[in-house]
């Protein structure tokens, strides 16, 4: 299972399906393909995508969830179920190719519709942070506009991008619960009188 590496490895897996997948008889073999922190869109790339972790959320669907349970038996803490919401932005010299960037990278999210943990395991160097039955959706989460105009005035440059939720990461715990030893007698004082 998932832990506490998960985010940054669905932020790589993002970024390195972009840079594997881009048509590159179309867009050319020079594009950029990185991950975004705040600074970064001050002084943006001419020609690429970035990928920009916006957002962590609670998955506020299925919070109460039980112990996990590894293959020995042995009892978890709850995972922690988390939606990773990204900004997608195609970066480039004229509104044109942005433009075609940005329905290529639409278009190519929609149809993986969800990242395998091979996709998730791929791009990063440790190969088992997602276990192999472990999958993440993609799913296009627009912001409301109130965010859309915030977004703008603190990001003057931001050409037109994509919002995206990644859903369901589950960071395991590795606190055990551990269990009491078996109980071997009952003492009933019930009736008694104490003084």
């Amino acid at each position: 299972m998932a832990n506490y590496r998960a985010i940054g490895a669905t932020s790589e897996a993002l970024a390195g399906l972009i840079r594997d997948r881009y048509p590159r008889e179309e867009f050319g073999t020079g594009l950029g393909v990185d991950i975004y922190v705040p600074r970064n869109f001050e002084a943006p790339m001419a020609e690429g995508f970035s990928v920009s972790l916006l957002r962590v959320s609670i998955n506020g669907s299925v919070r109460n969830m039980t112990y996990r349970r590894d293959p020995d038996g042995r009892r978890f803490r709850p995972s922690l179920p988390l939606d990773l919401h990204y900004l997608i932005t195609p970066w480039a010299r004229d509104g044109g190719t942005q433009h075609r960037m940005l329905g290529w990278v639409m278009r190519m999210l929609e149809d993986q519709g969800t990242l395998s943990s091979s996709h998730l395991n791929h791009y990063v160097a440790e190969p088992d942070i997602f276990a192999p039955d472990e999958s993440l959706d993609i799913v296009c989460d627009p912001l409301g506009l109130n965010d859309y105009l915030t977004l703008w005035d603190r990001l003057r440059s931001l050409p037109p991008s994509a919002t995206y939720a990644v859903r369901m990461a589950l960071l395991d715990s590795q606190v055990r619960i551990e269990d009491g030893p078996p109980v071997q007698t009952r003492k009933f004082d019930l009736g008694q009188v104490s003084a």
